[in-house]
């Protein structure tokens, strides 16, 4: 496409568009011809140059979600009924004018571009001798139109000028026609016992959110198919703000309007509080206890004194106000052109998610008897048991609260306004949340509550928004424009966290670090019956002294008693670290086995380390104009995501002593035949040899290191180490690595293969080398198999994952006949901007039958063997009997479609097997790794998506509805390519990603009326249907060369059927309500990206059957009720003498009743406890349910109103709010998560199952095999939290 004709288009289009409309369009001159082409180039992204979104880049600047709202309404004499033109409509926050427009012939007007918020309306028309009237509370949501079509206005009476006041009451029906779901207003958040947006969420119909893990589904759709937006960015990573910032929830869960797309559930909107005008603030503390942690610094001794035993406190902030004020002619600051508000929030909890009951732990006596004598000697007189073994149940104490699970959050927002005029808005903002703690871990919790992991979080994302609007004002105008305008945001999100064990960091070699080991070795001979000479033939070690260390103390205290129990008899015992290692002693690098397996043992290391950074980028803007009775918007979305990651790969860092050690001295193992030197040894002679060096470093001459560029024999990492101990770095020196202190190690002395560890990492990586170090540029499959680092190593580079998004829409909403049409298309383009296989079956390219045919005509001899079948396509891949020496065709393959040699189809690809498995007819049989060409760059994926909804109202009071989408969402799980899977793919048994999958899609159904029942209340029906398709699931890829392997693919689908009932009533006397109840049936081929795991490792085929969904609620009920009285002559509470006791008293209850969700009954008892799920289905796949469940919570508060100053000043308002808010009131202990066998939460069958008995009476202790059984499966986290309490109070000034 030309650039510069773009140019020309969008200024002929849309420069001439304002001129004809007379408007000033000043800001626009900032962008000159040249920036706006570039600015094009660079969001078309090569292959991206899409027609549909050069012609929206032609038609306006801004595109996308604004989460802007808009204001529309009618004026009319309050008298005659006529509507009145010309009327000055002006809406303001504080003094400050935000926005203003003039009626039409027909009274109507339209504000666009609103930032959300609550504003007042003044409307007036005193040249036709009418009074000003003023709308006070009017709120403006984003994405969303606000009616207002009864206004009047008085004439003045006798000149007299009157200012009538309205207060706005939010309508009980939506006549906009677009989305459905719900907004909550700050007013309602305030008063409910819920302090996020997924606990407002939750009172929403159409919303189910899972009470163990929390994840939220939206009319049947997976977690991952529901976004958050804050302020219009889409967020990465924690959506947590403070409650105090927040002035609005809204949750959409059917009718997706064409500016979101990204989603195949629901969209979940928060709009944060903006500046004032005028100084106001709040300060919040809450608390449920306070812990006392005591001298014991493990926390044995800790006490909790409150209202319930979870130390549950916090502490808020918020602040707003004018930051820069303009002085009038006078000198007096009265008009504000910066604003700001400001919140912050920390949360520390002792327990965040209690446990019902309390949880188990070893006493503190056993606990300290345990470390200083871990092991008790065998029968045998070889090797060791542990003690842990042989506890009782008497042996461990409950507690209230988890053992160091402490947590603590701090979240913020912030904003900025700049005051640029009525018609042009400027706004910056910002958002962060730092989540910091304990890694629990349940099978930890009992034995090893010391040791658990450290994790901390940042996120944090920062906006600029621009937005002008245009007024056709000019008297006379025979223009059909009436207004327009636009809106452009740039906002940027990071996310990043770590994981480690908080004791050593990212100090790797000091995980399994458990002390000196020092080993005394000699050369081993054997006798030669013909040279009658001893011969050196290796060497042989002696003893091991050990020295242990404080830097895992649990661990070195183990081996430290195994020396102990063998002093003195090093054979068999110590003479070696393998003997040291079956004793049940620790080397460096160990771990203690568990507990029957079924706990942690005490002293366990954290075994894992990580660090994540999450980069998102994005533009985004809308722009709409009103022609006559047509609102049309346009918008795009462009998104630039750069990922990185830095973790522990397959197998944790106490496994990195294991590969040190054997990458240690591996190039000087043998012996050296040509060296030997013969001494006497008493009656016979002995010859001795010295070490055999095959390093590069020796044979060379050179000194230097070789590298797998030469093959070097010696590892780097012997290399590095013998650098660094001063050693000759081509001499024979033997290293005991082991005798060194874990200091000396770095990370950086391995090269990426040893790390990599022929599939059995130890690292993972992208967007950092595999030291830890950011890197920049993308993954190239050639130079990951070929190129070489400066150490003549290959250098393995793996680039951030750099996916790109990009999206346009055009949107019209009008009216026809009184039914209000919204109809637009949305263009999404994705490009996972990666290489993926060009054939999931091979990882080298293979021959076709074009190719063969041409083979065979050109030598006839040598391909005499080579018959190919009439018919058979060009395309067709070949296979053979042999890999290397093919002489037999065996079959054909073309996609997924298999043909034996006769090219007939077959349905079982073992037909066309040889005799060493598949064989395709391979370019290159000599081929070890992957090449680029067996790859090709990710072919961008663009989605066309109509959304059209319609609202019918049938009077005043009641309407119909109805809406069609269709919605996609790129994969988020198991689609970024990783070089290291295709590597080894023949030596691991892991799932690896697919590179090459396409978005998920939902087409949504609704149809629904909604009736104003009274003054105050009414009443929504809505029916929908969603059909999904191409969700992500994991798969078998049977007969691939040259291995099978497990991937992701599109491959399940799935439909959902539902009603939903929503009733609402307004404030009426004292009493507020909404209540919902939702019919829902979802069914389809996978709950989740990974339900067929168990199919697909046992090797079964790619079975689809539709099952109910894990997370399927067929009936849930939501309410929200609040009893509230109010003050002065509203107040209708009990009086005692002249106390109004109850005054500004409310109490808010949120209850959820819902079904149980579906899941799997097991045919016969097995170990459930410890994870065996070896044991059929009994009935259907998720053929059984869990028990209904019910919960209530509840807020009481009371507010206190306050007043300060004295005579001379204007005395000020403050309010002081005392509340209690109570979660699981009833303390009712719903059944999370039940046995398959037996469907009780706490009990798997299995102690008692004739089955097992023989199989517990071999346990090492019966008993204690059974106590520790019985406190596993008795899991508190298989029910609901107990209730809490928080005693919480607020000051607003």
């Amino acid at each position: 496409m030309n650039m510069t004709k773009v140019h020309i288009n969008f200024e002929l289009l849309f420069f001439g568009f304002f001129k004809e409309m007379n408007m000033d369009f000043s800001i626009f001159t900032i962008f000159k011809k040249r920036d706006i082409v570039k600015f094009i180039r660079i969001l078309m992204v090569g292959k991206l140059k899409l027609l549909l979104l050069s012609v929206l880049f032609a038609s306006t600047y801004a595109f996308s979600q604004s989460g802007l709202g808009t204001l529309k309404g009618t004026i009319k004499d309050g008298s005659s009924g006529q509507p009145i033109e010309l009327c000055k409509v002006l809406l303001k926050q504080g003094d400050q004018i935000k926005s203003g427009a003039n009626t039409d012939a027909q009274g109507k007007f339209q504000i666009n571009g609103i930032p959300p918020g609550t504003y007042d309306l003044h409307f007036s028309n005193a040249i036709s001798g009418y009074n000003m009237s003023v709308m006070t509370g009017v709120s403006i949501s984003p994405d969303r139109i606000t009616f207002l079509d009864n206004l009047t206005l008085d004439k003045k009476v006798k000149d007299e000028a009157e200012v009538k006041v309205i207060i706005y009451k939010v309508p009980l029906i939506d006549k906009n026609g677009g989305a459905s779901g719900a907004t909550v207003t700050r007013e309602d958040i305030s008063r409910m016992p819920v302090r996020s947006a997924d606990g407002v969420a939750r009172s929403v119909g159409g919303v189910n959110s899972n009470e163990g893990s929390g994840a939220i589904s939206v009319r049947g759709s997976r977690s991952d198919g529901t976004y958050y937006y804050i302020d219009g960015i889409k967020v990465r990573g924690s959506a947590n703000i403070p409650k105090s910032a927040l002035e609005e929830v809204s949750v959409i869960t059917g009718g997706v309007p064409a500016n979101y797309g990204d989603v195949t559930g629901g969209i979940i909107s928060i709009t944060t509080r903006g500046p004032s005008a005028v100084y106001f603030g709040s300060i919040e503390g809450v608390s449920s206890g306070i812990y006392f942690k005591g001298a014991d610094p493990n926390g044995y001794d800790g006490k909790v004194f409150g209202l319930d035993k979870y130390g549950y406190n916090l502490v808020e902030g918020m602040l707003s106000g004018p930051l820069w004020m303009q002085r009038d002619s006078t000198g007096k600051k009265t008009k504000p052109k910066l604003g700001f508000l400001i919140s912050a929030n920390m949360t520390d909890q002792l327990d965040g998610r209690p446990l019902a009951g309390g949880g188990y732990r070893i006493k503190k006596e056993v606990r300290d008897e345990l470390l200083a004598n871990p092991l008790r000697p065998n029968s045998t007189g070889f090797g060791t048991f542990h003690n842990a073994l042989f506890l009782r149940e008497s042996d461990f104490e409950k507690v209230a609260w988890r053992m160091n699970a402490r947590n603590t959050v701090y979240s913020g927002q912030a904003k900025i306004d700049v005051n640029t005029g009525p018609s042009v808005n400027l706004q910056f903002g910002a958002s962060m949340n730092y989540n910091t703690g304990s890694s629990y871990s349940y099978g930890g919790s009992l034995l090893n509550f010391t040791n658990f992991g450290y994790s901390k979080s940042y996120d944090y994302r920062v906006f600029g928004r621009l937005t002008q609007r245009f007024n056709n004002d000019r008297e006379g105008s025979s223009s059909k424009i009436k207004s327009a305008l636009y809106s452009l945001m740039v906002d940027y999100s990071k996310s990043f966290s770590e994981s480690y064990d908080p004791k050593h960091q990212f100090n790797l070699f000091n995980y399994g670090y458990v002390g000196k080991f020092v080993t005394t070795r000699r050369p081993s001979y054997s006798f030669n019956d013909a040279t009658q000479m001893y011969v050196h033939d290796g060497f042989k070690d002696v003893e091991v002294a050990f020295t242990p260390s404080e830097t895992n103390s649990a661990l070195a205290a183990i081996t430290t008693q195994y020396f102990n129990i063998y002093d003195g008899s090093p054979l068999g015992h110590y003479e070696n670290l393998t003997q040291i290692n079956a004793g049940n002693a620790l080397r460096n690098g160990d771990a203690p086995q568990s507990v029957y397996g079924i706990w942690s043992n005490i002293g366990a290391p954290y075994n894992g380390f990580g660090r994540f950074e999450n980069d998102q980028f994005r533009v985004t803007g809308a722009g709409s104009v009103i022609i006559g009775d047509h609102s049309i918007s346009l918008g795009f979305e462009y998104e630039q995501r750069v990922d990185r990651g830095w973790s522990s790969g397959d197998f944790g860092p106490t496994g990195i002593w294991s590969i040190a050690r054997q990458l240690t001295n591996f190039h000087i193992k043998e012996l050296d035949m040509n060296s030997g030197v013969v001494s006497d040894s008493g009656s016979f002679k002995a010859i001795t040899y010295d070490r055999l060096n095959s390093g590069y470093a020796y044979t060379s001459g050179t000194g230097e290191y070789g590298g797998q560029l030469n093959n070097d024999n010696q590892s780097f990492f012997d290399y590095n180490l013998r650098n660094k101990l001063g050693l000759n770095v081509a001499g024979d020196d033997f290293i005991d690595i082991d005798s060194y202190d874990p200091q000396l190690f770095q990370f950086d002395m391995f090269s990426p293969d040893e790390l990599l560890n022929s599939g059995n990492s130890f690292v993972s990586y992208y967007g950092f080398d595999h030291t830890g170090k950011k890197v920049k540029g993308n993954t190239d499959i050639n130079k990951y198999f070929n190129e070489f680092d400066d150490n003549h190593n290959y250098k393995r580079f793996v680039g951030a994952f750099q996916p790109i998004y990009m999206a346009g829409y055009i949107m019209d909403k009008f009216a026809f006949n009184d039914i209000v049409f919204n109809v637009g298309v949305r263009v999404d383009v994705f490009d996972a901007n990666q290489p993926v296989l060009k054939d999931q079956y091979l990882f080298y390219n293979a021959k076709t039958v074009k190719e063969v045919r041409a083979l065979k005509e050109s030598d006839p001899n040598q391909y005499a063997w080579v018959n190919l079948p009439n018919g058979m396509a060009d395309d067709n891949i070949v296979y053979v009997n042999d890999v290397k020496n093919p002489t037999e065709i065996k079959g054909f393959r073309t996609g997924m479609t298999w043909f034996n040699a006769s090219g007939t189809p077959i349905e079982d690809p073992k037909l066309v097997e040889g005799p060493n498995g598949i064989a395709p007819w391979l370019q290159d049989p000599s081929l070890t790794s992957p090449t680029a060409d067996a790859f090709a760059d990710y072919k961008a994926q663009v989605n066309v998506m109509p959304r059209v909804a319609f609202s019918f109202p049938i009077s005043e009071e009641a309407s119909f509805f109805a809406h069609y989408d269709i919605l996609t969402k790129r994969p988020t799980s198991g689609y970024r390519f990783d070089p290291y899977e295709y590597q080894y793919i023949q030596s691991r048994n892991a799932v690896i990603n697919n590179a090459n999958l396409k978005p998920e899609k939902t087409v949504d159904y609704e149809l629904g009326f909604q009736q104003v029942l009274t003054r105050t209340s009414s009443i929504k029906i809505s029916a929908f249907y969603r059909e999904q398709r191409n969700n992500v699931q994991l798969v078998n890829i049977f007969q691939a060369y040259p291995a099978t392997y497990k991937t992701y693919g599109n491959r399940d689908f799935g439909t959902v059927k539902g009603m939903t009932i929503a009733y609402d009533l307004r404030q009426t006397g004292n009493i507020r309500m909404t209540a919902n109840y939702t019919l829902q049936f979802a069914d389809g081929t996978g709950s989740d990206a990974t339900s067929m795991g168990a199919l697909v490792n046992a090797g079964l085929p790619n079975l689809r059957n539709i099952f109910p969904y894990s997370y399927d609620q067929r009936h849930a009920f939501a309410v929200t009720f609040d009893y509230r009285y109010g003050e002065g002559k509203d107040y209708n509470g009990p009086v005692i003498g002249k106390s109004k006791i109850l005054e500004n008293t409310g109490l808010n209850i949120f209850s959820n009743f819902y079904s149980g969700s579906p899941y799997s009954s097991q045919t016969f008892i097995t170990d459930e406890g410890i994870g065996n799920l070896n044991a059929g289905i009994n009935g259907t796949l998720n053929g059984s349910r869990l028990p209904w469940s019910y919960r209530l919570d509840m807020q009481l508060d009371k507010t206190f109103n306050l007043q300060y100053g004295n005579k001379d000043n204007k005395k000020k308002v403050a309010f002081l709010n005392v509340y209690v808010r109570v979660t699981n009131m009833f303390n009712q202990f719903n059944k999370l998560n039940v046995y398959r066998a037996t469907g009780n939460w706490n009990d798997d069958g299995y102690l008692a199952a004739a089955s097992s008995q023989t199989s517990i009476q071999n346990q090492t202790d019966e008993q204690s095999f059974r106590d520790y059984y019985m406190m596993k499966i008795q899991n508190p986290f298989n029910i609901s939290s107990p209730r809490t309490i928080r005693l919480g109070v607020k000051f607003d000034f």
